[in-house]
């Protein structure tokens, strides 16, 4: 979701292997510590730890949180347009479209902790926010464009309904992860289809 500004302190083409196995475990462990402590919470020092590298290795590659963040917000949009670019052939019938929020739910598993990271450090950080909207509206109106094609529709705007898409995939997502004891993922994943599957199905008033 964020349009990435910086870039690694050194290019990926000068890097080894070695190197791109510890940012590979430093951005999967800032995935993990946003996931449980948020932007706010996490520390250089928390996602070191968990990686199981230096706070000198860190550095070496990036040169704040704000730079990892950007990192992997990079790698979650690409992965998330990719999902949705697959909507054309999913979301005409409901059963192809539960199929594609499962897959989506999938998806967030792995970065779904990002979302929530930015959404907590666009309030505190202007360069974040205007560097992550961009691109997150953009990502809406697709999605929201490919929603309403599946059933036939062209909105004018496609982007409020991509937003509550995107809030509903999210947001449902989150909730299943805190209260996975007692309501099944599968009836989740029903209900936010059931959901899109109006959404994309809206007429006009009269």
């Amino acid at each position: 979701m964020l349009e990435r500004t910086t870039a690694l302190r050194q290019p990926a083409d000068a890097l080894g292997p070695r190197a791109h196995r510890t940012i590979a475990r430093i951005i999967d462990a800032t995935r993990e510590v946003f996931l449980t402590r948020g932007y706010a919470g996490t520390t250089v020092d928390e996602i070191a730890r968990v990686a199981g590298v230096s706070r000198a290795s860190f550095y070496t590659y990036f040169a704040t949180k704000r730079e990892v963040l950007l990192t992997v917000g990079e790698e979650s949009a690409q992965r998330s347009m990719a999902l949705i670019e697959q909507l054309p052939d999913a979301g005409p019938t409901h059963r192809g479209l539960a199929d594609w929020v499962g897959r989506y739910f999938d998806h967030l598993d792995v970065h779904g902790s990002f979302a929530f990271a930015w959404t907590q450090a666009a309030h505190e950080d202007e360069a974040i926010r205007v560097a992550g909207m961009r691109r997150h509206l953009a990502l809406c109106r697709r999605l929201g464009n490919l929603l309403a094609g599946t059933a036939g529709r062209t909105p004018a705007d496609p982007a409020p309904l991509g937003l509550l898409a995107s809030a509903a995939l999210e947001r449902s997502w989150d909730y299943q992860q805190l209260y996975a004891d007692t309501i099944e993922r599968k009836a989740i994943v029903a209900q936010v289809t059931a959901t899109l599957w109006a959404g994309a199905r809206q007429t006009a008033p009269a």
